[in-house]
């Protein structure tokens, strides 16, 4: 059985779920907004706020030209500014042989 990634911490938002889920993770965990959204409203902020969510991913999606969330995670991430610039780096270097 393979290993399940999961994203977790710092996620905000549908498109924060969005790129987790594109960059390779299975699941995608938000407890702080959920728990911030049942404190200013019940159950009732829950659903709001995981509707938001689940429009703002599908929003990505369309815009990434995802059928779905398999299809998400199939696309080819955009890597720019100082994170691409870590990774050209990080490819430019000889790997550790220990």
């Amino acid at each position: 059985m393979g290993l399940m990634i999961v994203a977790s911490g710092g996620v905000r938002n549908g498109l924060d779920v969005a790129k987790c889920l594109a960059l390779g993770a299975d699941l995608v965990g938000m407890a702080l907004p959920v728990l911030r959204s049942h404190g200013r409203g019940g159950r009732e902020g829950v659903v709001a706020f995981l509707s938001g969510i689940i429009a703002e991913l599908k929003t990505a999606m369309l815009l990434a030209g995802a059928a779905d969330l398999k299809s998400l995670a199939r696309t080819e991430p955009v890597i720019t500014g100082k994170l691409n610039e870590w990774i050209k780096s990080r490819r430019a270097r000889p790997r550790n042989t220990r």
